[in-house]
């Protein structure tokens, strides 16, 4: 049992060292690519000669977003071919120091790739700070070389970012920089700051992959350590959570420490206690199981419609929020129909409300038998008005599926002297992501049901798309 705390204890430690680094890489990825926008801007502006023959207020104005004077965020300063300061996000005539000295001008001056490239950091000029720098070639039409745009990200940001995600977690944070300099570490220490550990080894075990965890010496004092890791976006920046041995084990070293003198005090009553102990964690388990499948049971009313057995509009808007959020994170297509019965209130008043109920049974039918069942979901979300979510189906398929449905029903044949068809009939509204470009549940409902009405202003028992309808929502007098 102490082995297996044991080992329980590092795979928790290690687990949490690896979510604590994904969170703290991710949110430094998005900063640093927030600052980058800012930039390119001043980069494309660059190109524009009104821009910058504009007066120096006007010109600044152009060119600075609200990012660059963000909190944390130093200055944003350009410089001409010779390295000298002509623009600077906090002064509309700054001084016209050169820089032409900086690493990341001479870089600039003697390569001609256009991505962002991420300096060692440094300690400013202007303010005197510690500060990770990032920067931009400028290149005249014919490609020569015409100076830097430069940001400048305090490494107090970073050491905020470290103390507030878990002040409370175990190992040391370090923030790796080009070449292997420390950016910032946690413990914090300024001395530590800018120094090289590329060539130890557990540096270079890091550059091998993105992300993982592995144990190797440490590369600050002496040791061994346990490296959580992960390289930020696709910056030449790494992030570990250095873990030793007193780190993992120090919670279990206490409890092993406790169970054994319980044990040894504990010896002559132990048959007793475990007996009592099994049948307490039998009850426990006979309850949480009972429960479990109360609250299984009352989950499945709360959210199923209980007439068709499709899931309800509650769980629709569950789920609808639930597949747009994973189209925007993953970029692939979600598709949407909403399905109307055609003249319904008039197939009520005629054939009265239990024949009505049967209609919207086959309705569901039609639709459960058509979709995928293990990734396409369907709804009746209003009196006789129904949707399906289609994740991973564009435009094309969606449509498809609406077709399938909308003959089904048909093929029941179930009379309707009200419909000009003779026969129970729906309708249908597509609409897709990419095709509606807000991916927000409440634009593609408006967008599908746009296309609904579509249908129905055409002369129902059609499938219209969100592309064909327009983006307008058609009202028809005296209902659907």
């Amino acid at each position: 049992m102490l082995w297996d705390m044991r080992r329980d204890a590092e795979r928790r430690a290690t687990a949490a060292a690896q979510s604590l680094v994904q969170v703290l890489s991710r949110d430094i990825a998005r900063s640093v690519a927030m600052y980058d926008l800012s930039l390119r801007a001043i980069v494309d502006g660059w190109r524009l000669p009104a821009v910058m023959n504009a007066d120096p207020e006007t010109r600044q104005l152009i060119l600075f977003d609200r990012a660059a004077n963000a909190e944390n965020f130093g200055h944003t300063l350009v410089f001409d071919r010779t390295g000298k300061l002509i623009i600077s996000s906090k002064s509309p005539n700054p001084e016209p120091l050169s820089y032409a000295d900086r690493e990341y001008f001479q870089y600039h001056a003697t390569h001609t790739d256009l991505g962002l490239h991420v300096s060692a950091p440094i300690v400013s000029r202007l303010t005197g700070r510690w500060a990770l720098i990032i920067s931009r070639r400028l290149s005249n039409p014919d490609g020569s070389f015409a100076g830097v745009v430069l940001g400048s990200i305090y490494l107090d940001y970073f050491r905020q970012l470290f103390a507030a995600i878990d002040p409370d977690h175990a190992g040391s944070v370090t923030l790796y920089g080009p070449g292997g300099t420390i950016v910032m570490r946690e413990p914090f220490d300024e001395q530590l700051v800018g120094r090289s550990v590329s060539a130890t080894d557990s540096y270079q075990g890091m550059l091998q992959t993105r992300q993982g965890v592995f144990t190797g010496p440490a590369m600050i004092g002496e040791g061994t350590r346990t490296f959580a890791f992960a390289q930020v976006g696709e910056l030449p920046l790494q992030l570990s959570i250095a873990l030793t041995a007193e780190d993992i084990y120090a919670a279990w070293w206490q409890k092993a420490l406790v169970l054994a003198a319980v044990v040894l005090s504990l010896c002559a009553t132990t048959v007793v206690l475990t007996t009592l102990f099994r049948r307490e964690l039998t009850r426990r388990r006979a309850a949480q199981r009972a429960t479990a499948a109360l609250n299984a049971e009352l989950q499945k009313l709360a959210s199923t419609d209980a007439l068709t057995g499709l899931g309800n509009r509650r769980r629709f808007d569950e789920v609808l929020a639930r597949e747009c959020q994973r189209a925007t994170r993953t970029g692939k297509p979600l598709s949407l129909l909403i399905l109307d019965a055609d003249h319904f209130k008039g197939f009520n008043d005629r054939y009265g409300h239990q024949q009505g109920d049967a209609a919207l049974q086959l309705i569901a039918q039609a639709m459960h038998g058509t979709i995928h069942a293990s990734s396409d979901t369907a709804y009746r979300i209003g009196g006789e008005e129904f949707s399906v979510i289609l994740p991973d189906t564009d435009e094309p398929g969606a449509e498809a599926v609406a077709n399938r449905i909308r003959q089904v029903v048909l093929a029941q044949a179930m009379p309707h002297a009200g419909n000009s068809h003779g026969l129970v009939t729906v309708s249908c509204g597509v609409a897709s992501i990419p095709a509606v470009r807000d991916i927000d549940p409440v634009a593609l409902i408006a967008a599908a049901d746009a296309a609904l009405y579509e249908a129905k202003r055409r002369g129902r028992n059609q499938v219209r798309t969100s592309t064909s309808a327009g983006r307008h929502v058609f009202v028809i007098e005296g209902g659907r």
